[in-house]
């Protein structure tokens, strides 16, 4: 595959999950709600895996979320990935690939979004965030607690026609919320402890879900809620979900919250020793001293109840002749077999500044890695 095709394919995903400050004046409402009737709905025909569900075409296009464009944002690329990636993985549990098709949200409109998302207040009745106490001390003020929301909708066919069947909302929670006390001064940050994070999340969930079964299209169907706690902004790992309930058919509330034991630690970063660490550790001295002048050699590693669970490597280095590309990646491919964690999924990156050079991945399983050298 060409490096430009992968660039461009690159800044399409950025452009569809850009998000600007909605802190602006306008704190008018809008209720939220689909779109017009359309001429003729169909899904895509291939579907990768069942890991992947087939996405609903309207008219010929994708449906980008309504809103694109209108959230705080996350704090970096890396909790943006993990909290759209996370939030499918949890419908799953509920909505299967087999049977329902995915659609970008339809039904929290942007305006919706900013009102949610902005502060109490007498002008913006339907704020999520608390309202401004006065305060400017990192631990005397009230903080902004959420910071995006994504919906993401779960269609279901039957005789042709698409309805919506399901739908998953997720809550992108501040563990550290980056603040300043005057405009363009220094940046401030009011820590939230798990559990403060935790309870705040829980009381906004079910205010979204009475406000969603209010809205028109919406009706009975199941609504999963997610809560993703932002990594900070240091951070080279995304944040991850840390609980989740749904509320049944017609409920306004959700019910039982269910604690997701989630962590992305990245090696050799992370402060804790480990089989996993020793052999990564290892893994990155052969692969340095095959290829000197590597700019780094890391990984996100993902666990679930302690388990390890997923892995993807990146490999930075500078260019180098294709000769040379084939030879670095197929010894990674043999040492990544000898050193990095069994039945997995792993994914290696190996880039240049030039952009993606090769990249491999094996599935859980799986002992042998798929490889392709970009030209």
């Amino acid at each position: 595959m060409n490096r430009k095709i992968i660039a461009t394919l690159a800044a399409a995903i950025f452009l569809l999950s850009a998000c600007s400050d909605p802190t602006g004046e306008n704190t008018g409402k809008k209720t939220a709600g689909t779109s017009g009737k359309v001429d003729t709905t169909t899904t895509t025909n291939n579907q990768l895996s069942d890991d992947y569900y087939k996405t609903v075409i309207t008219n010929g296009s994708y449906q980008v979320s309504k809103t694109r464009g209108s959230t705080l944002g996350l704090n970096s690329n890396f909790n943006l990935k993990a909290f759209e990636t996370g939030l499918m993985s949890l419908s799953q549990l509920h909505f299967n690939t087999d049977e329902y098709y995915f659609q970008e949200g339809q039904y929290i409109d942007g305006t919706t979004a900013n009102n949610w998302l902005r502060r109490a207040s007498k002008e913006n009745e339907d704020g999520l965030n608390p309202e401004d106490n006065g305060k400017i001390e990192p631990n005397e003020r009230n903080p902004y607690y959420l910071n995006s929301i994504l919906e993401q909708d779960y269609m279901i066919k039957k005789d042709d026609k698409f309805t919506l069947g399901g739908m998953s909302i997720g809550l992108s929670m501040n563990a550290i919320d980056y603040y300043q006390k005057v405009a363009f001064g220094a940046d401030y940050e009011t820590k939230i402890s798990r559990d403060e994070l935790l309870k705040q999340g829980k009381e906004m969930a079910n205010k979204i879900v009475q406000r969603l079964r209010e809205t028109q299209g919406i009706g009975d169907i199941p609504i999963t809620v997610g809560i993703f706690e932002q990594s900070p902004k240091d951070s080279l790992a995304g944040g991850s979900f840390i609980a989740e309930a749904i509320s049944e058919k017609g409920d306004t509330k959700v019910g039982e919250w269910e604690v997701l034991n989630q962590e992305k630690v990245i090696f050799p970063l992370v402060d804790k020793t480990s089989n996993e660490l020793t052999n990564f550790e290892n893994f990155k001295s052969e692969v340095e001293y095959f290829f000197p002048n590597l700019s780094g050699v890391t990984a996100e590693a993902s666990y679930t109840a302690d388990q390890l669970t997923k892995m993807k490597v990146s490999i930075t280095t500078q260019f180098y002749g294709e000769s040379e590309m084939i030879g670095f990646t197929q010894y990674v491919a043999e040492k990544a077999v000898t050193f990095l964690p069994p039945a997995i999924p792993i994914e290696i990156t190996i880039e240049s500044i030039n952009g993606t050079e090769a990249f491999m991945a094996r599935k859980a399983g799986e002992t042998a890695f798929i490889t392709h050298v970009f030209d």
